[in-house]
């Protein structure tokens, strides 16, 4: 089987679905925030009127579309690199879990313990490991929010540890917190642009295509 070629297929749709379905979102910031219809603001009277910014509800819930959407994206993106691992060993008739035990330290990592054992080298891999562990880490906090007041999904404190400058973080809360030392003063949500989702693709991608050959 081509298992890199059906890999490919299922990141080419990502990369489209990323496009098609955040779409109308960014459209929609775009026009509030260059003030066009229907978003023109309102006549402001001070004496009667909120300070609050013109259409910010609107603003807000296209920018929780976005996010929605690029962690949709990042989810099929973590699942494809799975199903990728379990075809390979499928392919080689192993049963890594069985033979190495349960994936604690998660699945990147249980099956590249056991494809060493059986003559995978994966010091020459060109791969970026730390990003496609984010990808993963990403996709699990996404899928686990646990307050139902919140539908800001973010990166959890022990992912901000071991990545303290996370791949999928919006530029506005990236210069937030330099502008305070380094630090985060709360866990910042993740944001998956278009640019990020197709660096972690091309890693993903360049991992198939290595242990292909």
């Amino acid at each position: 089987m081509d298992i890199k070629h059906f890999l490919e297929q299922r990141t080419a749709f990502i990369r489209h679905y990323f496009d098609e379905a955040s779409a109308p979102f960014l459209e929609t910031i775009r026009k509030i925030d260059s003030e066009e219809a229907p978003f023109e603001p309102p006549y402001f009277d001070p004496d009667t009127m909120s300070n609050e910014p013109a259409f910010l509800d609107e603003w807000l819930r296209a920018q929780t579309g976005v996010e929605v959407v690029g962690q949709t994206c990042v989810s099929m993106l973590s699942e494809s690199l799975k199903v990728f691992f379990a075809t390979h060993e499928q392919e080689a008739g192993l049963d890594c879990e069985k033979e190495c035990g349960p994936f604690k330290k998660g699945f990147i990592q249980g099956y590249r313990t056991c494809f060493a054992k059986h003559g995978v080298n994966w010091g020459s891999c060109p791969a970026d490991f730390n990003i496609l562990e984010q990808v993963v880490l990403a996709r699990n906090a996404s899928q686990h929010v646990n307050r139902i007041t919140d539908t800001r999904a973010s990166h959890s404190s022990a992912t901000l540890k071991k990545y303290p400058s996370p791949l999928f973080v919006s530029d506005y809360e990236k210069k937030l917190m330099k502008s305070r030392s380094g630090s985060w003063m709360i866990d910042p949500a993740i944001h998956v642009s278009r640019q990020d989702l197709h660096a972690a693709i091309s890693e993903v991608e360049k991992l198939a295509k290595w242990l292909q050959q």
